[in-house]
């Protein structure tokens, strides 16, 4: 996701109507597909992607040849492609599960590319959460989700609203935009909503790098933000599905809100889940995209592990935990109300 810079900021400056959004429900359980008809969703979906996406850019799909004991869907960030996750997607898949790795609605698209991400909404995004859970049920036994940027924000809807994923991982969730008001952030969702597209392209396409897109569209920006707003009132009023989370989070990183993902993290917690947050400090100097490749200034050595052994459940030796307040009953609800 890049880095939310003045164009952002203006947005926040006026308010209007926003539509109706949707509502983060707990989605009810269903028979799991079989292996077969989870393989062959995937293909058509592949199929799909290959009809719109630059080369290299479909989703991608590692499986043993039967379900596995635990499947990985692993989710990326915004402006990215599936091939961001493909080296921690192998080295899980090593391990003996299979891995799902869709690519997000509208993302590396040939034509187009930033245009095509302004299109994308809030509600596209969750129902995406949702689909890629469906294919993950046929794939495995336990579902482990784990997203990053506006992935992990597909990750915290999936996290609030599916009792049949066993555990979610949220790196960085752009949940909230850092360096504005819950205020500011109100309007920015609501005015991108109302006014043109504002767009920027960074750079042309690198053909030698199809996950990497640079550039920025305001709308596409504000809907990640938008479902961001919808897991916040849904964790503060409901029970999440998942029941084991853990929150990667960056000291360095000023494009989300850490304190956002600290909220959701504490009312999820509040509401009986098992929840983690660890944080990468600002000494490791890592940018909002912590899975940056080391020629752009990431630290892969460094974040890969960490990032792998949350997903498998295990708690990181090298980045601190930190410590979260249980808050419950009436005197939590006036703490929060009472929190300027």
């Amino acid at each position: 996701m890049p880095r939310l810079f003045p164009p952002i900021v203006l947005l926040a400056l006026l308010v209007a109507c926003v539509p109706a959004p949707p509502v983060l429900s707990p989605v009810p359980l269903s028979p799991p597909p079989t292996f077969e008809d989870a393989i062959a969703m995937a293909a058509r979906r592949q199929v799909a992607d290959d009809s719109v996406v630059v080369t290299g850019g479909r989703s991608l799909l590692l499986t043993h040849g039967a379900r596995t004991a635990r499947v990985f869907v692993l989710l990326h960030g915004f402006t990215d492609l599936p091939e961001q996750f493909a080296v921690v997607g192998q080295h899980l898949f090593d391990a003996g599960d299979n891995v799902y790795i869709p690519r997000l609605p509208r993302h590396g698209e040939r034509h187009a590319p930033m245009r095509s991400l302004g299109r994308i909404s809030a509600e596209e995004l969750a129902r995406f959460g949702d689909s890629s859970i469906t294919i993950a049920r046929g794939l495995g036994d336990s579902i482990i989700v784990v997203g990053l940027s506006a992935g992990g924000v597909v990750a915290a809807s999936v996290a609030q609203s599916h009792a049949d994923v066993r555990r979610a991982v949220l790196i960085a969730p752009a949940i909230a935009a850092g360096l504005l008001s819950d205020d500011q952030e109100q309007g920015l969702v609501v005015l991108a909503s109302k006014l043109p597209d504002i767009r920027r392209t960074n750079a042309p396409l690198d053909t030698a790098r199809s996950d990497y897109m640079q550039g920025i569209t305001t709308h596409g920006l504000a809907q990640v933000l938008r479902l961001g707003q919808l897991v916040r009132e849904a964790s503060a009023d409901q029970q999440p599905g998942v029941r084991d989370m853990y929150f990667l989070l960056n000291e360095a990183d000023h494009t989300v809100s850490e304190q956002a993902a600290l909220d959701v993290a504490q009312q999820w917690l509040d509401h009986g889940a098992r929840v983690a947050v660890y944080r990468f400090p600002s000494s490791a100097k890592l940018q909002h995209n912590v899975m940056e490749i080391d020629a752009r200034g990431g630290n892969v050595a460094l974040v890969f592990p960490v990032i792998e052994a949350l997903a498998r459940g295990v708690a990181p030796a090298n980045v601190p935990e930190l410590p979260r307040s249980r808050c419950g009953g009436w005197r939590c609800a006036l703490e929060r109300a009472l929190k300027p």
